[in-house]
């Protein structure tokens, strides 16, 4: 007997010590109970210890609980040097005849002559043929947008080729190097892909192209007052279009049929469908035989 009463005496001093250790975490989260530890720390601010001796020390200390300033201890994060690419450059006085312009890649055969390898070169670091091609295509808005910053890349950038090349065209080059978003800016060296860019529109300065190449090359950009400013007016609307092309496009019709045929398929094979067509039959064989009754 008295074994069960020492059991039940436990078990009723274990609850309660639960129940007090509950009530008092909710009385320190909101400020109304605190250790000798926490005196003086109240949740949202911090206070700096004198008692650090080195001066290297973080003295500001907050609440272990505060959540929502954690981000005053925590460093910035470090950004990691960019990719550096050596690229070829065209010597300017063989240039001299014809000004830059943008290459409009037509078939498959041109992109392969563009690409090719120059020299011995199999590292980034090492001296080779630089392209920056501009994957878009006429019918995108987001294309049209971009389109008068990207003529003005090849005055620009006069001794690097700078081509574009039509991704609803070329998909099967899409495919292979992993273009998933238009429009995107990637940099050749030796015919390898080696960094893509995907602007973005909450930006909004659109030149950051022209930031991206110097970043991860050795090519700068000549003094923009130096561009004649027939050439700027003129490359607001050539040799890319700042108005998307509206075409037809036959493959999403295509699949929207294909859509449509399956979920007939679908719905020909419901129970509400079976029902709905002999709802049909049976008011029909009912209209036949009352036009009959009226016959006779």
């Amino acid at each position: 007997m008295n074994q069960n009463l020492l059991f039940i005496f436990l078990l009723c001093a274990a609850h309660g010590q639960a129940e007090l250790s509950g009530l008092q975490s909710a009385l320190q989260y909101f400020g109304l109970f605190g250790t000798a530890d926490s005196l003086g720390i109240s949740r949202g601010q911090c206070h700096y210890s004198f008692k650090t001796i080195s001066l290297l020390e973080e003295r500001r200390m907050c609440a272990p609980d505060d959540e929502h300033i954690l981000h005053l201890n925590q460093l910035p994060p470090v950004r990691k040097p960019p990719i550096m690419i050596k690229c070829l450059q065209r010597e300017p006085e063989n240039e001299t005849a014809t000004e830059p312009r943008l290459l409009i890649m037509r078939s498959a055969k041109e992109i392969l002559n563009l690409l090719k390898p120059v020299g011995n070169a199999t590292k980034r670091h090492e001296p080779g043929n630089c392209v920056v091609v501009h994957f878009c295509t006429a019918t995108s808005l987001e294309c049209a947008r971009v389109a008068p910053v990207v003529n003005l890349l090849p005055h620009y950038f006069p001794t690097l080729p700078i081509a574009y090349v039509d991704a609803y065209e070329f998909g099967r080059l899409n495919a292979e190097i992993g273009i998933v978003s238009l429009p995107t800016l990637m940099i050749f060296h030796q015919g390898r892909p080696l960094i893509k860019y995907d602007p973005s529109w909450k930006d909004s300065e659109k030149r950051s192209f022209a930031r991206f190449i110097m970043r991860h090359t050795n090519v700068k950009t000549v003094d923009p007052q130096a561009i004649d400013p027939a050439i700027v007016l003129r490359s607001e609307t050539e040799p890319l279009s700042n108005k998307p092309i509206v075409e037809t496009d036959y493959y999403l019709g295509l699949a929207w049929a294909f859509i449509l045929a399956c979920l007939a398929n679908y719905l020909r094979q419901t129970v509400f469908w079976k029902q709905l067509v002999e709802m049909v039959q049976r008011n029909w064989r009912e209209s036949e035989e009352t036009q009959m009754e009226m016959v006779d």
